[in-house]
């Protein structure tokens, strides 16, 4: 039963040591290393970047990162690593089955794809900040898929409403046949 606290009742009157972790509706987890921020959530002390996972694109036509706890972040990071395709295609990001982000360029057949993407939770922004590509997926190339913008304002999915949910990529329906993609999170 809750302690009501209000003129007549004082914070004297609760004692130290009675509320419990379990009496808290926090979202994330408590350890040793996380303390809890005033938006009600655990957090790692100090912020920075945290490995959520590593998706293997060397087949099927989209991978995914399991659900994530959105709101323990202020940016999601997907960094490529020679991802390819075996066809001509966009390489598509999507938070939470929301509307999928396509680069700026198609990403020739069997070329191999490093590329830096950025989002922020906070602004609603989606930053591509590099892509580029070879015209193989091993040996040396040319790069050649250089976006001439690094950032765009996305109207079809409002970053600061997802508190969680999966993380995919994708080559526009096209099979993955090689490469890797790192996800981060920075809080």
């Amino acid at each position: 039963m809750a302690t009501v606290i209000n003129g007549t009742t004082g914070v004297s009157l609760i004692q130290d040591g009675v509320i419990a972790l379990a009496d808290l509706s926090a979202t994330g987890t408590a350890s040793s290393s996380t303390f809890l921020r005033g938006d009600n959530s655990w957090a790692a002390a100090g912020g920075g970047l945290t490995h959520l996972g590593t998706l293997t694109t060397t087949s099927g036509t989209t991978q995914s990162l399991a659900a994530q706890n959105f709101s323990l972040y202020d940016q999601i990071w997907i960094i490529s690593d020679n991802v390819s395709s075996g066809g001509s295609a966009d390489y598509q990001v999507g938070l939470n089955g929301d509307a999928v982000i396509n680069t700026s360029a198609a990403v020739p057949a069997a070329s191999g794809t490093w590329a830096w993407f950025r989002i922020d939770l906070r602004t609603n922004v989606f930053f591509q900040t590099w892509l580029q590509s070879t015209a193989t997926t091993s040996g040396s190339g040319t790069f050649d898929n250089l976006p001439t913008t690094g950032g765009y304002y996305n109207l079809g999915t409002n970053y600061r409403a997802v508190t969680s949910g999966a993380i995919t990529i994708a080559m526009e329906g096209q099979t993955f046949d090689a490469g890797s993609a790192e996800i981060y999170g920075v809080s």
